[in-house]
């Protein structure tokens, strides 16, 4: 899936108990999950259920820390016979919860993984009690969260490079508008809105370099495509497109699926803008006018009067 940084990413777990689950005297049961580093595990967002009944956190263990076995966090039931007494031959048991994509997120094709497995007691006739006694492992399960970027270069009708401009993006989110970020004017030329999901985005140019034309804001759409499974093949593979796509205004956007990026340069043409309605320039355009009809009558009169003398 595709999210903006610092979105919180929800995930579940799921594991489906044996036919034969009632022969257990004791059942443990527990999720190891390992993150990479743009995620960051919300501890406080765990909710597990049995069968889609919520249980009391009392159950069950969330560990964070003295984990030997690079895990980000488990959710360890020592015993679940004990601890749920509403589980039984088939039941299935979730764990949800959320990490929030950070300010490291890896953009584009490599992704931010997420992978989990399941440890379980698997003989009914052994006094399984823990981790310490031999249990039955599934392979690891692995997810992806994608993230991207859009560079904008602002340079002249001859593509060379201009100071003095500055940007801000907004995305469009059920009719409303958010804030993805804002430049202030400088040296910059280029500008990089990093961290974003797929979806519909505003570009304003909100300042302009002297003796240029303001652009009009440009919408534009971000789109993304992907294996909906991943069981084999390398992880790059999963992004399978990234694309943008112009709404309005003059934009061309370059995909590179690698680094993530959605590249295009804004051109600001020379000139000025005309005066807005209402505005100074409007005033003076009156007051040159008047003084024009003034001029002209004046030079009437001094015809006529010469004309009469």
């Amino acid at each position: 899936a595709d999210y903006d940084v610092n979105d919180k990413v929800p995930f579940q777990l799921k594991a489906t108990l044996p036919k034969n689950y009632t022969d257990y005297k004791t059942y443990y049961l527990a999720f190891h999950d390992v993150e990479e580093t743009g995620l960051s595990f919300n501890a406080d967002s765990v909710k597990v259920a049995v069968d889609g009944t919520a249980v009391d956190a009392s159950t069950y263990t969330v560990k964070t820390a003295g984990l030997t076995d690079g895990c980000t966090f488990e959710v360890v039931f020592t015993n679940l016979k004990a601890a749920v007494a509403a589980a039984k031959n088939g039941s299935v048991i979730t764990v949800d919860y959320t990490s929030t994509l950070t300010e490291q997120a890896v953009l584009g094709n490599q992704g931010n993984m997420n992978k989990a497995k399941l440890q379980f007691s698997n003989n009914p006739n052994s006094e399984q009690g823990g981790e310490s006694i031999p249990t039955g492992e599934t392979p690891w399960d692995n997810v992806i969260v994608f993230t991207y970027k859009v560079v904008v270069n602002k340079v002249n009708e001859n593509k060379e490079a201009l100071k003095g401009a500055a940007f801000k993006l907004e995305k469009k989110i059920n009719g409303t508008t958010t804030l993805v970020k804002e430049f202030t004017a400088g040296k910059d030329t280029s500008f990089t809105f990093s961290g974003l999901d797929d979806g519909d985005y505003i570009l304003t140019e909100t300042a302009t370099p002297a003796g240029y034309n303001t652009i009009k804001p440009i919408t534009f759409t971000v789109t993304a495509e992907h294996n909906i499974e991943w069981t084999t093949g390398e992880r790059t593979d999963v992004l399978t497109e990234l694309n943008g796509n112009a709404v309005s205004g003059e934009i061309t956007l370059t995909a590179d699926k690698t680094a993530g990026s959605l590249t295009t340069n804004v051109v600001n043409k020379k000139g000025s803008n005309l005066p807005s309605t209402g505005g100074m320039g409007t005033v003076l355009l009156y007051v040159a006018g008047i003084a024009v009809f003034v001029l002209a009558g004046a030079t009437l009169v001094m015809a006529l009067r010469r004309r009469n003398a």
